[in-house]
């Protein structure tokens, strides 16, 4: 008769003991033959040695040699010791990879497996470039009196030496994206920059050139005498660039920040930026009206801004010769005697005639210098094309 033993180990303990038993006495096999029993092992089966081990990806300098990253692939199988073997070859795959999330990378550097995932993020740097402001962006309206002055417009504004030149004049009363870019300090500034690097030698003739034919009969003569406003504000524009370019490319000497910007985005003081649209012909806000407003405040930056705007002031071509006055004497008033000055001549001076007539106005100087010279043929060569 053929007895049946059965071993069911009830810990790891027993398990451990019955593998002992098992493997390492042999005569045991010999005493269960003799007495005609079966042996039947009822332990736990040992894992498949093909399915996947959490595995551990191990970067280490190597010092020895020249430095380079050395990869070590760790497995740690569950209840045993961790058990370190070199990577495989490139050349040979595993059957079953391992899975995503039981992979961790610790070198940045290294070139990692496309199944590995890397606990490293890298930043990303997004770039938005925003156009810069153009002036008369909306619709030029149906108000004008003759068909040449649409499409004279619609010449000049796209012209590209034009546009280069960015004329903040312009852009002041006639913009409805620069009107946004001031709600920005630093969209504000990059229009600046760009404004302020325009060659004034270039861009100056030009506006001036342009701000003469716009008033000719060939092209909006008959609306500027109509006092059509999108003729007289483009005139006022072109005619007060280069004080308004001198004006809005001040710097403060504190900050090293545009004044113009300084001004505009000062939410305490909101008058600050007034004195800037009477380049424009638009005269100063009485400090003692409308609704109790404040003037401007008394900094270095308006002194030099007031001290440009006398300059020009005695142009009488400008549109300063008609407001700056009633500025400087409000400016004065609140600032102290000598902050503006109010002893200037305005109107004193037809600088257009002069420089009709060859003549050198009280401003400029008796000789151009080369540079100069080169940017007036510039001048001419775009000035032929419009």
């Amino acid at each position: 008769m053929m007895l049946l033993s059965l071993l069911t180990p009830c810990s790891a303990a027993q398990d451990t003991q019955s593998e002992t038993l098992v493997y390492e006495s042999p005569s045991l096999f010999e005493q269960l033959e003799a007495r005609g029993e079966i042996f039947i092992d009822r332990s736990d089966r040992p894992a498949r040695r093909d399915s996947p081990l959490p595995v551990f990806v191990v970067h280490k300098r190597d010092d020895d040699n020249d430095g380079n990253v050395v990869t070590t692939t760790v497995s740690v199988p569950s209840g045993s010791a961790a058990a370190i073997s070199p990577p495989p070859p490139p050349d040979s795959a595993p059957t079953t990879p391992p899975s995503l999330s039981d992979t961790i990378a610790t070198d940045t550097n290294a070139n990692l497996a496309p199944t590995l995932v890397s606990t490293s993020v890298s930043p990303s740097v997004t770039v938005v470039t925003t156009p810069l402001p153009s002036p008369f962006d909306t619709s030029l309206g149906q108000n004008f009196t003759s068909s040449t002055c649409p499409s004279f417009f619609s010449t000049f504004l796209s012209n590209s030496t034009f546009q280069s030149c960015v004329p903040v004049s312009l852009l002041l009363q006639n913009s409805n994206s620069f009107f946004r870019a001031m709600r920005s300090a630093t969209l504000l500034t990059q229009t600046l920059d760009a404004a302020c690097s325009a060659p004034l030698a270039l861009c100056a003739p030009l506006m001036s050139s342009l701000a003469s034919q716009l008033v000719s009969s060939s092209a909006c003569g008959d609306d500027f005498k109509d006092q059509v406003a999108t003729v007289t504000q483009a005139y006022a524009g072109l005619t007060a660039y280069e004080p308004l370019y001198r004006a809005t490319c001040l710097r403060d000497a504190a900050t090293d920040g545009y004044c113009f910007t300084e001004a505009v985005t000062n939410a305490t003081t909101q008058s600050d930026s007034y004195p800037y649209y009477t380049a424009l012909g638009l005269a100063m806000p009485n400090a003692t009206t409308g609704g109790g407003s404040s003037g401007p405040d008394c900094t270095q930056c308006l002194r030099d801004t007031m001290k440009i705007f006398a300059g020009y002031a005695q142009d009488v071509n400008q549109p300063l010769s008609k407001t700056y006055l009633g500025c400087a004497t409000q400016i004065d008033d609140t600032c102290g005697s000598g902050f503006a000055d109010v002893n200037v001549k305005v109107g004193s001076v037809d600088k257009a005639e002069s420089q009709k007539n060859g003549v050198a106005s009280t401003r400029e100087v008796s000789t151009l210098a080369p540079a100069v010279v080169t940017a007036v043929a510039i001048l001419h060569m775009v000035l032929s094309t419009l």
